[in-house]
């Protein structure tokens, strides 16, 4: 086990020695041993002792606090950081020069729009009767990406920004048509999410947005001063820049609980224009995300470790 997942009314978390207590109703239901984690993850009105969160931080054990009644974080203990202060001072040394920013930024752009494509030519391997659209959603990407790798282009975060948006209407007006209509998802929407599958994304976003800040954490990076992502109050940008190229993966996740059926439309509900998880479409949602985040947390920290080495600009990095 690296992770818990604690979504269930009325119970607390206390400390018993080396590991958590669970109480529900005041009954104690069991333990789980503090060496066993790396990270927690709680939903809704979950009791926690003080000493909980000392021994957490202590073990440089994660957590994440998600709304009982939206997927967005709430709280968040990322861990220790990395001690080496050089590479906090190369970041921020990188974002008061926009030709660097500019070139990461490239990069970033680029391997986003290239899991867009392999996610839809996969699709279309296994629904050629979807052809006409996610052809032409292919085609568009493939000139963007062609736009891109122009050396003779001169680009700009700005104009970056307007070509990850254009591949982005096209890339969702071909992963749309992979969805059966009773799920009703016709395109990305935020807050709220108005459809199970839409759910699903915000649920699966705000995850790999804490594996983001967690991996800015461990490798010493400031996760609220990105690159490519400008400054904005209370959001944590490097982050969003390093789980960019990941929102294509949790795309596949998505579509790949819907298609095997693991999740259906019975695991959702209406409230008031917004679509909620049930608490077993969550549990599967959950377990499924932990089969498949292993490969992904170990490329954010390797991102990390590359912008780390990229920032102190010697080509040397600690570990």
């Amino acid at each position: 086990m690296s992770s818990l997942y604690l979504d269930r009314k009325n119970l607390s978390v206390k400390l018993d020695g080396q590991a958590l207590a669970l109480y529900e109703d005041n009954v104690k239901k069991g333990t789980v041993p503090l060496h066993l984690l790396e990270r927690v993850v709680l939903r809704g009105n979950v009791q926690l002792e003080s000493r909980v969160l000392g021994a957490l931080t202590e073990r440089h054990i994660g957590l994440l606090v998600l709304s009982g009644r939206n997927t967005e974080a709430t709280a968040m203990l990322a861990a220790h950081s990395h001690s080496d202060t050089r590479r906090r001072l190369g970041q921020y040394q990188t974002y008061q020069d926009e030709a660097l920013r500019t070139s990461l930024a490239r990069w970033l752009v680029l391997i986003k729009i290239r899991a867009q494509q392999r996610l839809l030519r996969d699709a279309l391997t296994v629904r050629a009767d979807l052809r006409y659209p996610l052809t032409g959603a292919l085609q568009t990407l493939n000139g963007i990406i062609g736009q891109l790798r122009e050396d003779t282009i001169e680009v700009s975060l700005s104009s970056l920004r307007g070509f990850e948006g254009s591949a982005a209407a096209a890339y969702f007006g071909g992963f749309t048509h992979l969805f059966a209509d009773s799920l009703q998802f016709t395109g990305r929407k935020k807050r709220p999410p108005p459809d199970p599958v839409n759910a699903c994304l915000s649920l699966g976003y705000t995850l790999l947005h804490y594996d983001a800040v967690r991996a800015c954490h461990l490798v010493g990076l400031d996760s609220m001063l990105g690159f490519y992502h400008d400054l904005s109050f209370g959001r944590e940008s490097l982050a969003c820049d390093l789980m960019e190229p990941l929102r294509p993966v949790m795309d596949r996740w998505v579509w790949q609980l819907f298609k095997e059926r693991q999740l259906r439309v019975e695991h959702f509900s209406d409230d008031n224009g917004r679509c909620q998880m049930n608490k077993t479409g969550r549990q599967c949602f959950y377990a499924f995300y932990e089969s498949q985040a292993g490969p992904s947390r170990r490329l954010l920290r390797r991102y990390g470790y590359a912008l780390g080495k990229r920032f102190m600009g010697d080509g040397k990095q600690g570990s």
